[in-house]
């Protein structure tokens, strides 16, 4: 349990917004099983299901933003800091699911260990990767931040969202195959997400006032409920397949994800304790702290858990509707991976497996 210091330097709203991107992260997983009942059979409760999961890890990029942004100690000290922090866990589970390929999967080739250094072994951690960049060059970022001020920031802000919206014009205006390359593809991209939350953190977004709640509220329904119905509903005339509809949402920075995550992350922001009351909410200041310094061993252990124990002990849900048997696994896989990172937290060298 954490001592009354700790706790006190902790940000409720960061530790919810962590536990709350981790289950989405797993929610995204588990259709898996009936892969073909949910990717490629067109639904209504699957788009809308693709909708609201996908904005997953970009949260996690949010936390960063939030977290980390200005860097307060050398450019030097910051990034050993943070490396130690992500790098031998990153190892440490490439080499469990290089194995798990290997002797359960069986589908183990020499190109998944030559490729280690620039491609995860395991689709999850793509996020590790991308982490390690942006902790690399954080430092960097943060003058930069520095330098251009507010409206800068919000500038640079406005020109993401803005290419945000060039994933939805497949059909209509360009060739489905040639919306990646676009001049503004890589526009910000993920670190899109790192300012956003440094910004939201900071500076917050005039949300709950009378002058902006119209302005907002219609921005974010377009994003989260305009678009995705621009692309489900009309782009389907242009040999749009269902497929190329779900990468479409799916896709991390495309302007539903992005409102949702602006969406979420304002609502929490607003609506939790400012600081973990241990004697008037004993719950919340136990359980909100524990799950969220878990929050990375659980990501990082997901799908062994998901493929080697969920799956395996659960035959009867893969006969049961695709939606029942992804919300049933999420929910059995978070907590039987909240029990694994719990157990292996009392080793004395957790920090290389689990984080901090």
């Amino acid at each position: 349990m954490m001592t009354g210091a700790q706790l006190q330097r902790r940000i409720p709203y960061l530790d919810i917004l962590r536990v709350i991107a981790c289950l989405l992260v797993i929610l995204i997983h588990t259709p898996i099983r009936q892969y073909d009942a949910y990717y490629n059979t067109p639904s209504v409760a699957s788009a809308v299901y693709t909708v609201l999961v996908a904005v997953n890890c970009n949260l996690f990029f949010m936390i960063t933003g939030a977290l980390l942004l200005p860097v307060a100690t050398s450019g030097k000290r910051f990034i050993k800091r943070r490396l130690r922090v992500v790098l031998f866990p990153l190892i440490v589970w490439s080499i469990v699911y290089l194995l798990e390929h290997a002797f359960l999967l069986h589908n183990f080739t020499p190109r998944l260990l030559t490729s280690i250094l620039f491609n995860p072994v395991e689709g999850l951690l793509w996020y590790v990767y991308v982490l390690l960049v942006i902790y690399v060059t954080l430092p960097l970022v943060s003058k930069c931040i520095e330098a251009i001020g507010k409206r800068g920031v919000e500038t640079l802000l406005v020109l993401w969202v803005l290419s945000s919206f060039i994933p939805y014009q497949h059909g209509m205006f360009i060739e489905a195959s040639q919306y990646s390359h676009n001049m503004f593809g890589a526009f910000a991209n993920y670190y899109g997400y790192v300012l956003l939350g440094y910004y939201m953190h900071h500076h917050g977004l005039p949300v709950f006032t009378r002058e902006h709640g119209l302005k907002w509220a219609f921005l974010l329904a377009l994003g989260m409920v305009g678009m995705p119905l621009l692309e489900f509903c009309v782009q389907g005339h242009f040999g749009i397949t269902w497929q190329q509809h779900i990468d479409t949402v799916t896709n991390d920075i495309s302007v539903n994800n992005i409102a949702m995550a602006t969406l979420l992350f304002a609502l929490v922001q607003r609506f939790s304790p400012k600081q973990y009351d241990r004697k008037d909410h004993a719950a919340t200041a136990t359980w909100w702290p524990r799950l969220s310094v878990c929050t990375f061993g659980i990501y990082l252990s997901q799908m062994i858990v998901l493929r080697q124990v969920i799956w395996p002990l659960t035959p009867w849900l893969a006969s049961a509707h695709w939606l029942v048997d992804s919300l049933v696994s999420a929910l059995l896989t978070f907590i039987v991976c909240f029990l694994l990172v719990l157990l292996l937290r009392r080793l004395p060298f957790h920090r290389f497996i689990v984080g901090k």
